[in-house]
Parts: structure tokens; C-alpha cells; sequence
């Protein structure tokens, strides 16, 4: 019984700290594009992301549209494909260290364990952390393309003297 309290209580705090609103405790998931007018932001919660446009919470679909304002049209499709991939992986990361967790508490609980189903777990959870990372740096690329392809306008040295440049 203790054990099981034990392994509840461990649970528990994971799924706590993972799901904490800090910034300051997931540094690392927060990934933000700011433009002088445009701060665009997505950060990772338990099973999803919560989307920011400047520092106010937005629905997904208010932060597509802001993302299909770039010039780049592929942007909106790669940041939704890489989204597709990051949570897929989760929820796959997710069955393979239930697995782990499972034959690791038979074989605490005194009973013999699965030996396949602990190393085909932690295979499985592999491959979600895998594809949970992947997924994210496809969405990280997306807004990077998005903030270089935004139209700005300022004034730049030129060979002939000082320009008034407009990039879009």
C-alpha cells in the first residue's frame, strides 16, 4: 500500500510541475517571436499549448489568423503539422511510460515482470519524446519564417546616402 501511495504521490507532483503557468519553471517550452508591433508566443502545457499574442492568452484560431498575416505561405501549415506531430507524440510518450510504469510497479509489488512489455515501453516513450520535440521545432521554425517574412518599414544606410527601406 505504501508503495502505491508512494507511485500516486510521484505522479502527482509530474503532472503538477509539467502543468505550472510559470514561465520561469519551463523556460525551455516557451518559444516567442516579437516584432516591434507583433510579439507572438506558444507555450506547452499538459497535453496542448496555450497560444499568446503580446502578453494576452488567444484562441488557436485568433493565433492562426495572426499567423497567416506573413507573406510565407506555407507558415500556418507548418506550425499545424508540427502541432499534429508535438502532441501526437505526447500522447504516444504518454502509453509507452504508462507501460514502463506499469511493469516497473508489478516488479516493485514483489511480482515478476513483463521484460518485453518494459522494454517496448520505454522504445514507445522514446519515440513520443522523439516525435513531441521534433513537432515543436517544426512549430518553432514556423514562427521564425513568420517573424522574418513580416513587413517592416525603417530607414537604413544605402550607398548613396540614407534610404527609406520597406521589407515584406
Amino acid at each position: 500500500m505504501k508503495k502505491s501511495i508512494f507511485l500516486s504521490f510521484c505522479l502527482l507532483i509530474g503532472f503538477y510541475l509539467h502543468g505550472q503557468e510559470s514561465e520561469k519553471a519551463f523556460n525551455s517550452e516557451v518559444f516567442t517571436v516579437q516584432n516591434e508591433e507583433r510579439n507572438l508566443s506558444f507555450k506547452s502545457t499538459i497535453w496542448s499549448y496555450n497560444y499568446y499574442i503580446g502578453s494576452q492568452r488567444v484562441s488557436y484560431d485568433t493565433f492562426r489568423n495572426k499567423l497567416n498575416e506573413s507573406n510565407v505561405i506555407n507558415v500556418n501549415n507548418m506550425f499545424n503539422s508540427g502541432k499534429n506531430i508535438s502532441i501526437a507524440g505526447n500522447i504516444i510518450g504518454s502509453i509507452g511510460a504508462f507501460c514502463v510504469g506499469f511493469d516497473l510497479g508489478t516488479r516493485l509489488g514483489g511480482n515478476k515482470g513483463n521484460t518485453a512489455l518494459l522494454a517496448g515501453g520505454g522504445g514507445v516513450m522514446l519515440g513520443g519524446i522523439i516525435m513531441y520535440y521534433a513537432g515543436a521545432g517544426k512549430m518553432k521554425k514556423a514562427l521564425t519564417l513568420y517573424k522574418d517574412n513580416v513587413a517592416t518599414l525603417y530607414v537604413s544606410p544605402t550607398q548613396t546616402g540614407i534610404g527609406l527601406c520597406f521589407n515584406f
